[in-house]
């Protein structure tokens, strides 16, 4: 059953719409915190920020995305496994269908990793819009509420996605523009939250389809990179980064989200 535009106040778009924005621009905050990665003295502080990033990723995928999608009265077992195959081997056919040039005359200095975690995120961002605009529909308190549990579950994913931007070769303002841009798709998500009563039901895919995407950019495309490095101090730091992601992003999911 479609709902009209009417049937909701402008005030409740109005507040689906700038949280949905809200959220997109908790892209910026890594700019003011993630260290140049020009310098080599801020290489560690990086190395373990991707570690992060393969942390945090992991546990949104097996503790939120999934965990959320199964609980989904309509959802199947085989419908959720077939959409998160889906998205894995989607990424893997854009991938080898737009491969890294390592030629050394290649102008072309950003690596598809960084584009495929965009996508990546711009997916998760729409269902995050989601869940804002339908939150709001409902009241503004649970709006609120679950505004700030999105928020505060963003940031540090941004982080990661920051660093994962920035090993992939784009510079400090490329990678903050993209995260703005892939905030967009929370709008997206609001507006067909608040368009459409079903919106949830027609978009349940996006949960598992997401979490194959991160499972991908995680794991083939990140931990690839972090290997290339195996002496101890390195193994360490990488094992930090990775427990302290995982850690992070269980403490928002259980005592938070």
């Amino acid at each position: 059953m479609t709902v009209l535009l009417t049937d909701y106040s402008i005030q409740t778009w109005i507040s689906a719409l700038v949280g949905a924005a809200a959220v997109g621009l908790v892209g910026i905050i890594p700019l003011f915190i993630v260290p140049n990665e020009q310098s080599k003295n801020n290489k560690p502080y990086l190395e373990i920020l991707l570690s992060v990033a393969v942390g945090s990723q992991l546990a949104d995928v097996f503790l939120h995305l999934l965990p959320e999608a199964f609980a989904h009265p309509h959802a199947s077992s085989l419908y959720i496994g077939l959409w998160t195959l889906i998205g894995l081997f989607l990424f893997f056919i854009i991938e080898q269908i737009f491969p890294d040039d390592h030629s050394e005359d290649s102008d072309s200095k950003i690596k598809t990793t960084g584009y495929l975690n965009l996508l990546a995120n711009f997916i998760d961002n729409l269902t995050h819009g989601a869940a804002i605009g339908g939150s709001f529909a409902i009241s503004p308190l649970v709006g609120i509420t679950t505004l700030a549990g999105i928020i505060i579950h963003e940031i540090p994913h941004e982080m990661g996605d920051f660093a994962i931007l920035l090993k992939s070769g784009f510079d400090r303002w490329q990678a903050t523009k993209a995260q703005i841009i892939t905030g967009l798709g929370g709008v997206l998500g609001a507006s067909i939250a608040l368009l459409y009563s079903n919106s949830v039901h027609s978009t349940l895919w996006v949960l598992p389809f997401t979490s194959g995407a991160f499972l991908y950019v995680a794991l083939v495309k990140t931990v690839p990179d972090l290997l290339k490095e195996n002496d101890l101090a390195h193994s360490l730091r990488q094992l930090i980064g990775v427990l302290g992601g995982l850690f992070i992003m269980y403490f928002i999911v259980i005592y938070i989200g």
